[in-house]
């Protein structure tokens, strides 16, 4: 059998078994189709340009250090009210201006948890393809509201 390669219109709950494979075709429905087309979003390369909201905080900038140690493609962050350099990167104070200077294909969200659902429509907003949110304790209708 091969893995589930899309999500399913229902929650799997962990208590149940994965679809079986009658189910899985139904995974694949023509609804679904459109979600085919954010699958290269996924591919990430070294030529992948990130950035980060919430870049001058302790978590994301403890993050970037490491990952950038591992070769990725920083190419600057956000921080409300804040602009300049940070750790050598350029520094913005709102996502839209970061996002028209330097083309990112991937946001990673570092922000506090009562920020969370503003950051990612924020990144929805500035058409980031993909949006990757770091946020512990994220309040449940934040969740249900940005779709988590």
């Amino acid at each position: 059998m091969s893995p589930l390669r899309f999500p399913c219109p229902r929650p799997v709950h962990v208590r149940k078994q994965l679809p079986t494979t009658r189910n899985r075709a139904r995974c694949l429905s023509t609804s679904q189709q459109g979600y085919r087309a954010t699958i290269p979003n996924l591919r990430l390369t070294s030529s992948t340009r990130v950035i980060y909201q919430g870049f001058t905080g302790k978590v994301s900038t403890t993050n970037a250090v490491e990952s950038l140690k591992y070769g990725t493609n920083i190419v600057g962050g956000t921080t409300p009210g804040k602009s300049g350099e940070h750790l050598g990167l350029p520094l913005y104070p709102t996502l839209r201006e970061a996002a028209e200077e330097l083309k990112p294909d991937a946001t990673a969200v570092f922000v506090g948890a009562q920020h969370a659902a503003k950051a990612i429509e924020d990144a929805i907003e500035a058409e980031i393809p993909l949006i990757v949110a770091i946020a512990e304790f994220l309040p449940r209708k934040s969740r249900i509201y940005t779709g988590g």
